[in-house]
């Protein structure tokens, strides 16, 4: 009985060693594991930080860009405000104009009026001229009466 309490006993031992073993093992390899999803984490960090800091890259750079525009759009604003007045200043000049030729008859056609005045009066002094000046008919080329 000895022998088989032993033997027993010994079996009960190698079972125990080969589960702790076993048991190890086992941790050993859920050890293994993590690490290696712990290596994968901090891949993906790193790809994670690496794609963070293109966009804030790009977001400056969107930012500056931005910042441009604004500039640009200012000073078209300005040249636009510049223009309008200008404008207006034109517009102004033209109404007062327009208010000036309303009060005062144009001058054209005061100068028309006088130039065909001049010509009509020297249309009739030079037919008067003509007239005056055309040889008189002799009386000898006149038709005699008893014609």
């Amino acid at each position: 009985m000895r022998l088989a309490t032993i033997c027993s006993m010994g079996a009960a031992l190698l079972l125990l060693a080969v589960s702790v073993h076993g048991c190890a093992w086992t941790r050993e390899k859920q050890a293994e594991d993590a690490e290696a999803a712990a290596q994968r984490s901090q891949e993906s960090a790193a790809r994670a930080e690496a794609a963070a800091d293109k966009a804030l890259e790009a977001s400056a750079a969107a930012m500056r860009e931005a910042d441009k525009a604004t500039a640009a759009v200012k000073d078209a604003t300005k040249e636009m405000d510049r223009v309008s007045a200008h404008l207006e200043e034109l517009q102004k000049e033209r109404e007062a104009e327009e208010e000036e030729d309303d009060d005062e008859p144009p001058r054209r056609n005061k100068a028309a009026s006088a130039a065909v005045a001049k010509a009509s009066s020297q249309r009739s002094s030079t037919a008067d001229k003509t007239e005056n000046d055309a040889p008189k008919a002799s009386p000898a080329a006149a038709p005699s009466p008893a014609h």
